[in-house]
C-alpha cells in the first residue's frame, strides 16, 4: 500500500469488535461529501484509478476494526470466535499481525485468498479491497448472523450493516421495492438479494459479493452441501455432536453475563443445561433464566420452565406475555416497531421478547442466548417423504409419519394426507406433469387459470400490470430451476440456508436488540454445528422414531419428571389468530384502509378491501390472521417511509 495509506484503527479488544458500530465504507473515486454526525477514516488510497476507500461510522459508536498494507485493505464489524486458532494457522516467522483485529484477516486473506473466508467463525461483515486484482469484495458470515448490506451511486459502492445509513447517502435512491412489498402481501418468499429499498441489495449469509470491472457477482463460499452434494456423517462423527454443541453455546458466551430465553421446549432447554454447566465449569456467573408465560391454555409452559430453572440452579425471570407487550396486546406494539426500521416488521413476537430482554438487561445481561435455529437443523424437514416415495420406501414413510405424530400435536389423518401427497406425491408429479402440458398442451394451462389462479399469478387488487408481468416471469423463472433428480429433503435444507426470510429475521433481532445494547445469539445457528446437523442423516436426527432425538433423550435423562421423552412441539398459533382478532379490526378502522398502499400504487381499493375484509372480521386460522398482520405491518411502516 502507498505511504498516503491510513493506518490500522485500533480497538480495545481484539477478539471482539463491536457488533453495534454503526458503519459504511465508501469505494469512490471523487471527494466524499462529510455528512453531520459522521466521522470518516481513510483506509486505503489508489493512485492508479484515484479511487479511495473510507470508512464512515457514527460519532457516538466505536469504529469498526480496519487495517491496510501490501496493496489490499479491510474494514471488519462483528466477532471471530476462532481468532486464536487463526492466529496459530497464520502467524510464521515472516509475518507479524497487529493487535487488530482487521490485520488478522488481511494476513489471512493474502496467505490464502478468497479461500480464506470458509475458515472464518462468528458474527461479521467484512469488506475486502484488493487493489492487486481490483476487486472490492463484500462477505457476510456464513449464517447470516450479521447483517451486511450494499447501494451503488455513480462512480461509487456503498457496503454497510445498515439499510437506513446506506439511503442517507448522496445520490441512493430511497425509492420503495414493490417487487418485495407484493411478494409480501402475497405471502411469497422475497428474492433472497432483495430490501424493501429499490437501491439497496442484501449480501446473504455465507456468500462474498465481488465489485470488479462494473460488475456485481455473489457466490456461497460456505456451504454444507457443496453443488447439492451431502457427505453422510457416519457413526463416530455423530456422536461428537454434544462436543460441538457445547463450543456453540460456549461461544455464545463469551461476551459477558448472559440470560437466556428459556422456553419449556426442547431447543431452548438443552441450551440452558449446556450453558448451566459450562459456566459451573469455568467460573463464570449462572446464566439468567428468561421466561415468558402465555396465557393462552394451549402455550402455557410455566410449570416446565420453572421446574427446569429449578433444577438447573438457575436465576429466573417469569414474565407474563401481556404484561411484556404492555397494556396494548400485541398488534398495537408490534405495529409500533415499524416507525424505526428499515423493513415491515417480521416477527410480531418481538414486542413481548423485547420487554423479557429489558428484564435482563436491567440484571446486568449483555447477551441473550436462545434456542432458535432448532426446529430447523435438529428436526427433520417433510419433504424427506418425496424421496422416500420415489424410492418406494414404505416403511421409511411410516416412520417419519410415526416420529411426526409422536412429536406435534395433529391428527393422524392430516398428517398422512400431506406427507403422501403434499410433501411427497406431489413435488414428484406437479413440476414435470406443468412441463409436459406447456410443450404438448398449452391450451389447457389457460383452461386452468381460468378456473382458479396459479400460486405464481399476482391478485386482481395488484393493479399494476408491469408489475404483475414481472412477478409472473420471475415466479416461472424460479419454478424452472429444480432438477428432479435432486434429493428433496436435500434441497429444503439448502433453500432454508438461503430463505430470504431467514435472514430478514437475522437482520430484525440484529438491529433491534443493537439499540438495547444486548447481542441475541443462537447456538443452533453456530456454522460448525449446521455443517455437522445438516450432514446427520434423517433418522439418525429422529433418534427413538421421534424429532429431535439427539437431545430429547439427554433432556429426559436430566429432568425425569417433566416428560421430554413424550413431549409434543408447543405451537401458539391459536393464540396468535384470536389476538390479532381481538385488536386488528379496531386497528385497521383507525388507519382508516391501505392509504399508502394505494398512493404507491400497490393495491386497488375495491379489490382489495374485499380480500382483506374477508380474513379481517373472521378468520378462520392462523394463516388467514397473519396476512391480516402482513397488511397492517406493511401499511404502517409505508406511511413512515413516505412521510
Amino acid at each position: 500500500m502507498n505511504s498516503n495509506s491510513a493506518p490500522a484503527i485500533p480497538i480495545s479488544n481484539t477478539a471482539r469488535c463491536s457488533s453495534w458500530a454503526r458503519w459504511f465504507t465508501v469505494l469512490s473515486d471523487s471527494p466524499i461529501a462529510n455528512s453531520s454526525g459522521l466521522n470518516y477514516t481513510q483506509v486505503a488510497r489508489s493512485e492508479q484509478s484515484d479511487q479511495n476507500l473510507w470508512c464512515a461510522y457514527e460519532a457516538d459508536s466505536e469504529p469498526p476494526s480496519s487495517a491496510s498494507r501490501d496493496h489490499c485493505a479491510v474494514v471488519i464489524g462483528g466477532t471471530l470466535y476462532n481468532r486464536q486458532a487463526l492466529d496459530d494457522q497464520i502467524c510464521d516467522s515472516t509475518i507479524v499481525i497487529e493487535d487488530n483485529l482487521a490485520d488478522l484477516v488481511l494476513s489471512g486473506y493474502l496467505r490464502w485468498g478468497r479461500d480464506f473466508f470458509a475458515r472464518l467463525r462468528g458474527p461479521f461483515a467484512l469488506v475486502i479491497w484488493d487493489l492487486t486484482h481490483k476487486v472490492l469484495l463484500a462477505v457476510r458470515d456464513p449464517l447470516g448472523s450479521h447483517p451486511l448490506f450494499f447501494a451503488e451511486a455513480p462512480g461509487k459502492v456503498f457496503v454497510s450493516p445498515g439499510i437506513d445509513l446506506l439511503v442517507k447517502q448522496p445520490h441512493v435512491s430511497r425509492e420503495l421495492n414493490r417487487m418485495a412489498m407484493a411478494d409480501l402481501l402475497m405471502q411469497r418468499p422475497i428474492a433472497w438479494q432483495d430490501t424493501f429499498f429499490k437501491a439497496v441489495q442484501r449480501i446473504p449469509p455465507g456468500h462474498v459479493t465481488s465489485f470488479e470491472r462494473n460488475t456485481v457477482r455473489t457466490r456461497r463460499y460456505w456451504d454444507p452441501a457443496p453443488d447439492g452434494e451431502v457427505n453422510w456423517t457416519q457413526r463416530e462423527e455423530i456422536e461428537k455432536f454434544d462436543e460441538v454443541f457445547d463450543r456453540a453455546v460456549d461461544r455464545c458466551l463469551s461476551f459477558g453475563p448472559s440470560g437466556v430465553f428459556l422456553s419449556g421446549g426442547l431447543d431452548s432447554v438443552s441450551v440452558a443445561a449446556a450453558a448451566i454447566d459450562l459456566c459451573r465449569q469455568q467460573s463464570r456467573p449462572s446464566p439468567l433464566a428468561l421466561s415468558l408465560v402465555f396465557p393462552h391454555p394451549e402455550t402455557n409452559e410455566e410449570k416446565i420452565q420453572t421446574s427446569v430453572a429449578a433444577q438447573l440452579g438457575l436465576p429466573q425471570v417469569i414474565k407474563p406475555f401481556l404484561e411484556a407487550t404492555g397494556e396494548n396486546g400485541l398488534v398495537r406494539p408490534a405495529l409500533a416497531m415499524n416507525r424505526d426500521l428499515p423493513w415491515p416488521l417480521l416477527n410480531v413476537w418481538l414486542p413481548a421478547y423485547t420487554g423479557l430482554a429489558r428484564e435482563g438487561k436491567l440484571r446486568g445481561c449483555e447477551a441473550i442466548v436462545t434456542g432458535s435455529g432448532g426446529d430447523e437443523w435438529l428436526g427433520v424437514g417433510p419433504f424427506l417423504a418425496a424421496d422416500l416415495v420415489r424410492a418406494f420406501d414404505f416403511y421409511g414413510l411410516y416412520r417419519l409419519w410415526r416420529g411426526m405424530r409422536l412429536s406435534y400435536t395433529i391428527s393422524g389423518f392430516a398428517l398422512a394426507r400431506n406427507l403422501i401427497w403434499k410433501y411427497g406425491a406431489k413435488p414428484l408429479l406437479v413440476p414435470p406433469t406443468h412441463r409436459l402440458v406447456k410443450r404438448l398442451a398449452p391450451w389447457a394451462l389457460r383452461l386452468r387459470r381460468r378456473a382458479a389462479r396459479p400460486d405464481w399469478e399476482a391478485p386482481k387488487w395488484i393493479p399494476d400490470p408491469t408489475l404483475r408481468r414481472e412477478l409472473k416471469e420471475r415466479a416461472e423463472q424460479a419454478n424452472g430451476n429444480e432438477s428432479d433428480q435432486d434429493s428433496y429433503y436435500v434441497r429444503a435444507g439448502r433453500e432454508a440456508l438461503d430463505h430470504s426470510m431467514l435472514s430478514w429475521e437475522q437482520e430484525e433481532l440484529f438491529e433491534i436488540y443493537r439499540r438495547m445494547g444486548l447481542r441475541v445469539l443462537h447456538p443452533f445457528w453456530d456454522a460448525d454445528l449446521v455443517d455437522l446437523l445438516f450432514r446427520i442423516p434423517p433418522f439418525e436426527l429422529n433418534r427413538g422414531d421421534r424429532s429431535k432425538g439427539l437431545v430429547r433423550d439427554s433432556l429426559a435423562r436430566r429432568f425425569p419428571d417433566l416428560g421430554f421423552e413424550r413431549q409434543r412441539k408447543v405451537l401458539a398459533v391459536n393464540f396468535y389468530r384470536d389476538m390479532i382478532q381481538q385488536d386488528a379490526p379496531t386497528v385497521w378502522q383507525e388507519m382508516g384502509g391501505a392509504k399508502a398502499l394505494k398512493d404507491v400504487g400497490m393495491v386497488e381499493e375495491k379489490g382489495f378491501d374485499q380480500y382483506l375484509g374477508t380474513r379481517l372480521n373472521h378468520p378462520r386460522d392462523a394463516k388467514a390472521a397473519h396476512e391480516v398482520l402482513t397488511v397492517l405491518n406493511l401499511e404502517t411502516w409505508t406511511r413512515t417511509q413516505l412521510a
